[in-house]
């Protein structure tokens, strides 16, 4: 077909036309290539929230009780005396509140007194720096000794490392519910042959402000190995557990024993003291008993685990090392052998999380089956490690100390006030320091950072100690993005 030429005219000048609007748009896209974009991110709205300060609070248990001692009620838990209560804070002037709980199981209540809550106001103590502690000693036809514990902040969760039910042992489990709410609380055993069946100990109603008493021996009976696993939906709890032992017609110790640490792959039990020399072997057939030192472990995780147990003496030189296997689901209670007379840090090394606290007695002579009866017995419980700060209230009691332990290579310089007075205390790497606390009410540690620390009594017929538990978690901004 043969084009005219106006219609050859027409057809150019569309091609040309294309060709320029084509070449507009590559010079755009290389513009486009050159300059570079903006910059537009769109970030999710969000609020920096400071919560409001709450108030600090520890709880004391109150005194020590006895089932029986009021013949009008043979299974109830009755106080045998008054606790003397010590509160310490930093600032030391920081004005605080002692609340008193109730105990309805208790008969002699108004008498002896009941557990109390301490608190302190929003902004009134520096984070952390609550501290109380309580001590008793008694002296009746079926209880003797001394016994001290820390007031402790009511968790939902707790590991008790103590006590027995075996013939001439008692326990009791104190479970204080310090908040506005009531609190249903479950009570596991586990003993050396496993976990017990106790139907009753579980969702156990606490009221509000109260302090309820379940007998260990009423849930697990004859277990001599028992570790008590407290639980609570609600209100929060603090629970401790006596131990008391009768041998014969003799009272032969008390004890009131807070929780232990978290279960964890390392344990750390700082100031274990042994009164005097004495124990038996792991393969000694009269290892029974709790009148020798000895580390009692559980591995929450219900697999069999494998532990070392190493014991340092306070010099920092020579020590032994015990290793001991733990089956699945079970208690171990492992002697540490003939110790000498002094102070231990006992450091326990599993393949799995256990949880852990030793025992010692003072009197009688310890590991001989012909013994005279102790006269007193400690749990010594393991340790979270300090914040760099730290305050501990010291009530009255037999050469109280502070044991510090630096489970680390470098050395460690803390700062100690005792009542106002500041001095300074070089923890070795590895190794420990004691404080003496005769005649003083408080202690506030500065640059304490990753020690362990212990406060213990010894006497001649009085033996007693507890561990200085960090505090819980703090206030801390959070960043809250909203829907």
């Amino acid at each position: 077909m043969r084009l005219d030429r106006k219609q050859a005219l027409n057809l150019g000048g569309r091609a040309l036309a294309f060709l320029g609007a084509a070449a507009l748009a590559v010079g755009a896209v290389g513009a486009a290539a050159l300059i570079p974009w903006p910059d537009h991110r769109i970030a999710p709205p969000s609020v920096l929230v400071q919560p409001a300060e709450s108030r600090q609070q520890r709880v004391c248990p109150g005194p020590l009780l006895a089932l029986g001692e009021d013949a009008a009620a043979a299974t109830t838990a009755s106080s045998i005396g008054a606790a003397d209560l010590v509160a310490a804070a930093e600032p030391s002037d920081a004005q605080l509140e002692e609340t008193p709980l109730a105990a309805p199981e208790n008969p002699f209540a108004s008498d002896d007194g009941t557990p109390v809550a301490i608190a302190a106001e929003p902004g009134a103590v520096d984070a952390g720096m609550l501290a109380g502690a309580q001590s008793q000693a008694v002296a009746t036809e079926t209880a003797g000794g001394f016994a001290a514990t820390a007031c402790g902040e009511a968790v939902a969760d707790a590991w008790l490392v103590a006590g027995a039910t075996t013939l001439g042992r008692s326990g009791l489990v104190l479970l204080s519910n310090p908040t506005a709410v009531s609190a249903t609380v479950d009570v596991r055993v586990i003993g050396e042959t496993g976990p017990v069946e106790a139907p009753s100990a579980l969702g156990v109603i606490v009221p509000p402000g109260s302090q309820r008493v379940l007998s260990l021996a009423g849930l697990a009976p004859n277990v001599a190995s028992p570790v008590v696993h407290v639980t609570s939906a609600g209100g929060a709890i603090a629970a401790s557990l006596e131990h008391s032992v009768v041998v014969g017609l003799a009272p032969a110790g008390i004890e009131l024993t807070g929780p232990t640490a978290a279960p964890a792959t390392s344990q750390v039990i700082a100031g274990f003291v042994v009164p005097q020399t004495g124990g038996v072997g792991a393969s000694e057939d009269h290892a029974d008993g709790d009148d020798h030192p000895a580390v009692r472990l559980y591995a929450p995780g219900g697999e069999a685990a494998e532990v070392s147990i190493a014991l340092v003496p306070e010099s920092g030189s020579g020590g032994t090392t015990i290793e001991a296997t733990m089956e699945a689901g079970r208690a171990l209670d492992v002697p540490l052998g003939v110790l000498d007379e002094g102070v231990y840090t006992v450091r326990v090394e599993s393949d799995a999380p256990v949880v852990a606290a030793a025992r010692a007695t003072v009197g009688g002579t310890q590991g001989q089956t012909d013994a005279a009866a102790p006269s007193d017995l400690a749990w010594t419980v393991a340790t979270a490690p300090l914040l760099d700060t730290a305050v501990v209230a010291v009530p009255d009691g037999p050469s109280p100390t502070l044991w510090l332990v630096n489970p680390d290579g470098e050395a460690v310089d803390v700062t100690v006030t005792l009542d106002g007075a500041e001095r300074t205390v070089s923890v070795p790497g590895a190794g420990g320091a004691s404080v003496p606390l005769d005649g003083v009410t408080a202690a506030v540690l500065g640059g304490s950072s990753g020690l362990h620390a212990t406060v213990a009594f010894s006497g001649d017929d009085a033996l007693a100690s507890f561990g200085v538990q960090p505090p819980g978690p703090l206030d801390s901004p959070l960043e809250v993005y909203p829907q």
